[in-house]
């Protein structure tokens, strides 16, 4: 495959995205807000945050603390999607697979209260 069909194929080609990538941005709209809601709902049935960097956050600033981590790391992706286009597929990658991973997590842990 030569890297031409391969740039089309990743949506790397200036201004283009791909399905593939298109489909993982999608992912990680779904695991933020899911993070979000379980967070908040695990929270609000006594659980406490494990991360003592965002325990803190949110003790100080509530759920907007989260909100405001979440969409500063999609700024980052956004900007690293941008700046290398020719690694667009791994800015979402690398925001749905640990998020997603989250949302299962919180997803077990309250269903097995």
């Amino acid at each position: 495959m030569d890297s031409s069909a391969l740039d089309e194929y990743l949506g790397t080609v200036p201004g283009s995205v791909s399905d593939l990538e298109l489909l993982l941005w999608v992912l990680v709209c779904w695991a933020l807000v899911l993070d979000i809601v379980l967070t908040a709902y695990g929270l609000s049935i006594g659980l406490v945050e494990r991360n003592p960097l965002m325990r803190q956050a949110l003790e100080t600033f509530g759920l907007a603390a989260l909100g405001f981590a979440k969409a500063g790391a999609v700024a980052v992706a956004l900007v690293f999607r941008f700046l290398w286009p020719e690694y667009a597929i791994v800015a979402p990658l690398g925001l749905a697979v640990p998020w997603v991973l989250a949302v299962l997590a919180n997803a077990a842990l309250l269903a097995s209260l």
